[in-house]
């Protein structure tokens, strides 16, 4: 399985500023006309010192590929073990370290970037949470028969033979350049083993705050605009009731604060007595079921939630997308598949297209990249759920 999705880059266009005066603009010349004097050479290396880690990271878009054969194997599971080479330093060197970058949003996970990992049994259980053994499907994915790594050194280790077999298939891919866009399983698999795991907190309060300000709890006000109320209504309905009652095992009238209309939204999102922090004021009880179930999910499936709800803006569409990919594996085919999530998180985009007319290499991508990542997200849940059936 491979999925695509196009890298745009927005260009700057950069028109030069009027000197105040003629002083200051020959200096300025002059400032030019010595950094082009200087041998070509350090001035390459002076440009190559000024880049940041990640910006370097990102200019491995556009490599060539560089092998023939893709191919899974068997492999140990995360360990105390095997989790200390960083950054390439290994006694395997026939592995391959990966040329992208790991993170969902980009950051901390650069290729050269050297990190430690504070508590390895904790890194390790939250990539193994059930301790499954070699013989229960831990898999890799090889490069011309040789293991591949994460950008941060360690071994890419995937819970279940559908997971390996999809990341696979999206090196394979490739052609004779290396897209790191078109393979988001791949990325999301890294941020898991890279950043989620050994540090979860950061990620579990980032999908925190897409509950108090959850999208699919503004609602538009029928009064003024009955039409996208209607498709609220139709993308959302029983999305919170469902939620609150099979995954946080709340009561029907213990549901999330929800505001209709801008005014009401402005005036229970803002910070009061009742309310000290800024966002709807759901029930505290909600809040803390909500925090226990983030808190309950291994570094594949807060990867998978993290990712979903960053696209849609909304921790009940995530979870729900998470939750219901799950439950599909287990046997429950009442369970929508992902592309409900997808209509879910753009209704309001959808309804202006409709109204105003779409934007050709813009809107376009923004569909094709919400139902990449919402795809990728339900993905990886269903294939982690594979791989605890199988036990």
């Amino acid at each position: 399985m491979s999925a695509f999705i196009r890298c745009r880059l927005s260009v700057a266009l950069l028109s030069p500023r009027k000197a105040p005066s003629q002083r200051v603009g020959a200096a300025l010349s002059a400032s030019s006309s010595a950094r082009c004097s200087r041998p070509l050479c350090a001035r390459r290396l002076s440009t190559k010192a000024n880049v940041t880690p990640s910006a370097a990271d990102r200019r491995l878009a556009g490599r060539q590929r560089f092998y023939k054969h893709v191919g899974i194997a068997s492999t140990a599971p995360p360990d105390d073990k095997n989790r200390h080479s960083i950054n390439g330093s290994t006694s395997d060197d026939r592995s391959v370290r990966s040329p992208i970058s790991a993170g969902v949003d980009g950051t901390q996970s650069a290729t050269g970037v050297t990190t430690t990992i504070d508590d390895a049994s904790s890194w390790s259980s939250l990539l193994n949470p059930h301790n499954k053994s070699p013989p229960a499907g831990w898999h890799t994915v090889t490069l011309d028969g040789r293991p591949l790594r994460t950008p941060l050194g360690l071994p890419l280790t995937l819970p279940s033979i559908p997971l390996a077999l999809a990341v696979a298939s999206e090196w394979d891919a490739q052609q004779k350049f290396l897209r790191p866009a078109q393979m988001p399983l791949m990325t999301l698999c890294c941020t898991a083993i890279d950043q989620v795991a050994s540090n979860p907190n950061p990620h579990r309060q980032d999908v925190m705050r897409y509950l108090r300000n959850d999208t699919s709890c503004y609602w538009a006000d029928p009064r003024e605009d009955r039409v996208l109320h209607r498709r609220q209504s139709q993308a959302w309905e029983g999305l919170h009731t469902t939620l609150s009652l099979r995954l946080l095992g709340l009561s029907d009238d213990l549901g999330p604060a929800q505001a209709v209309g801008g005014d009401e939204a402005l005036m229970l999102s803002r910070r009061s007595e009742g309310n000290p922090v800024s966002g709807l004021p759901h029930p505290p009880i909600l809040v803390e079921k909500a925090k226990n179930f983030v808190d309950s999910l291994d570094a594949w499936n807060l990867a998978a939630l993290y990712s979903a709800c960053a696209e849609s803006k909304s921790f009940f569409i995530g979870a729900a997308l998470i939750h219901e990919a799950a439950e599909r594996v287990r046997g429950n085919e009442s369970m929508r598949d992902a592309k409900w999530a997808v209509l879910a998180s753009r209704v309001e985009e959808e309804f202006n297209i409709e109204a105003w007319g779409l934007v050709e290499g813009g809107h376009d991508y923004d569909r094709l990249n919400a139902s990449i990542q919402m795809h990728s997200a339900a993905f990886l849940a269903q294939a982690v759920a594979h791989s605890v059936r199988e036990d």
